[in-house]
């Protein structure tokens, strides 16, 4: 035997020899976060994908399963105390009465939806947010329920069981291909969050963004972008450097949707786009009718003279909370979105708080031409991680302040 041949064997014994305990410790990794996964949030949150009504309920049976969440959170203890965040509820009160009264007092038009309903909808998307927040509700748990429902719907909906209503893009129980690629995407951003290994963010990146890419949606896509580049970046930046790195978020986006919209696999959109252009023309109208305090729920819609039974929702959220409840109401949920989740101000964040801003930065991206995003499930779950993930981190800095040599001595 050679000396060469010889020392190649050593090197590949030291290799494997390195390797072994390594992916075995990978292994064990893995298999303690399952087992400590718990299953009453795991099957709560994999409902959540189901936007359609089921069983002959007669509404969306996600929002039974937000009910369901609700029931369960009541009976847990919070994990921890909100102190000041606390001021999000009679935020979301002052918000909720507010386009309440707009609402019961205005003249519906003649196509309007039903304003009550929408109300109990978004009161009970507060809720959910509030519960979530406190930590009754094992985070880890709750997101890979998520991630075992994204999976399974598309493996439904490839498989031919789940509904196809945009001629081969990704929809499947979500029921709309834009609704899918927002959850795809906002969901796929919070899970980083509860993801530790390097190598499994990586992949859940990878397979999240296939998935947004199937989906056809170039919003979302542009989203997911820009959530993980904020991810990637925003850890390295100053306060400075994050607002820098925001506008350039928002000049890019901007940017690529108007030069690159119809390029590539995206040059059969014309037809769609000119649609939209024209909901979006009737919709700035309908937000300069509304004025300075809205039409009231249900307002968020437009018909066109050429086919006049024809109902179209907005696509631009912004413009939906205007018409609905005017510029308070936009304010209101916007303030909560900028100062509980996008903290711009917070110098020191943790790696949940940066993961919960780039959720944030997906989810506004996604208000932009997605239709209803603001005050919706996906738009809760990112506020509410939010508040959380803040709240963990002051109190492990309390913590550590408490137990450092300098607070001994005191």
């Amino acid at each position: 035997m050679s000396a060469r041949t010889s020392s190649s064997e050593v090197t590949i014994d030291r290799t494997a020899t390195a390797i072994g305990p390594r992916l075995r410790s990978e292994t064990e990794g893995v298999r303690d976060a399952i087992g400590k996964l718990r299953i009453p949030e795991l099957v709560l949150f994999f409902g959540l994908i189901f936007e359609g009504s089921m069983f002959g309920l007669p509404l969306p049976f996600n929002q039974v399963v937000m009910v369901g969440i609700i029931l369960l959170a009541i009976t847990r203890r919070p994990q921890v105390a909100l102190g000041r965040l606390q001021l999000v509820v009679p935020l979301l009160v002052i918000g909720l009465f507010y386009i309440g009264l707009i609402s019961m007092f205005a003249d519906p038009s003649e196509f309007a939806f039903d304003w009550k309903r929408r109300l109990i909808r978004l009161a009970l998307t507060a809720v959910l947010l509030m519960v979530l927040a406190s930590g009754r509700i094992d985070f880890r748990s709750g997101l890979a329920g998520l991630g075992v429902g994204m999976l399974f719907n598309a493996f439904a909906f490839y498989g031919g069981f789940a509904p196809d209503n945009y001629g081969g893009y990704l929809s499947g129980f979500f029921e709309d291909k834009n609704v899918a690629g927002m959850a795809y995407a906002v969901f796929g951003v919070l899970m980083l969050a509860v993801v530790e290994r390097r190598w499994a963010r990586v992949l859940l990146v990878l397979l999240i963004g296939v998935l947004v890419w199937e989906t056809g949606s170039r919003t979302s896509i542009a989203a997911l972008a820009a959530g993980v580049g904020w991810i990637v970046l925003a850890s390295k930046l100053s306060v400075l450097g994050r607002w820098l790195l925001g506008i350039v978020i928002v000049i890019g986006v901007s940017q690529v949707a108007e030069d690159y919209s119809q390029i590539g696999v995206f040059s059969d959109r014309e037809g769609s786009d000119l649609l939209r252009s024209r909901i979006d023309a009737a919709s700035e109208v309908k937000v300069h009718d509304a004025g300075f305090f809205g039409s009231g729920l249900g307002e968020a819609y437009v018909v066109f003279d050429d086919d006049p039974g024809k109902v179209w929702l907005f696509h631009n959220s912004y413009s939906t909370a205007l018409v609905e409840g005017g510029w308070p109401w936009l304010l209101i949920v916007l303030g909560v979105t900028a100062v509980f989740a996008l903290r711009p101000f917070t110098r020191e964040l943790s790696r949940q708080q940066i993961v919960a801003q780039a959720a944030t930065v997906t989810t506004l991206i996604c208000a932009w031409r997605l239709g209803e995003v603001l005050f919706t499930l996906q738009w809760a779950l990112v506020i509410a991680i939010a508040l959380y993930a803040h709240a963990r981190a002051r109190d492990r800095y309390v913590a550590e302040v408490n137990t450092s040599p300098e607070a001994e001595t005191r």
